[in-house]
């Protein structure tokens, strides 16, 4: 079988789309790669700005706003007995 022009023009041709497929390929996997970088690292700032804030925000006091806490509540002759924190001296 001999090879004439066309053949050789469709072979460097296909050799040729193989190439600028594989180059697309190459470049759509870095785009692909950076984009998931800077996702990462996006995320990576907000989980850290959030634990900075948590760390530096004073804490609420709620259940002082809400009455005494009850420590221990017991059963005498002469009815009940309530300890709450206020209280308790020890």
């Amino acid at each position: 079988m001999t090879a004439n022009t066309a053949d050789f023009g469709s072979n460097a041709l296909s050799a040729l789309l193989r190439a600028l497929g594989l180059v697309a390929l190459a470049i759509g996997a870095a785009l692909a790669f950076f984009f998931a970088f800077a996702a990462a690292v996006i995320v990576a700032l907000m989980v850290s700005g959030a634990a900075i804030a948590m760390r530096l925000r004073p804490r609420r006091r709620d259940r002082t706003v809400a009455g005494p806490e009850v420590l221990d509540a017991h059963r005498t002759p002469s009815g009940w007995v309530v300890e709450t924190a206020a209280k308790r001296k020890s």
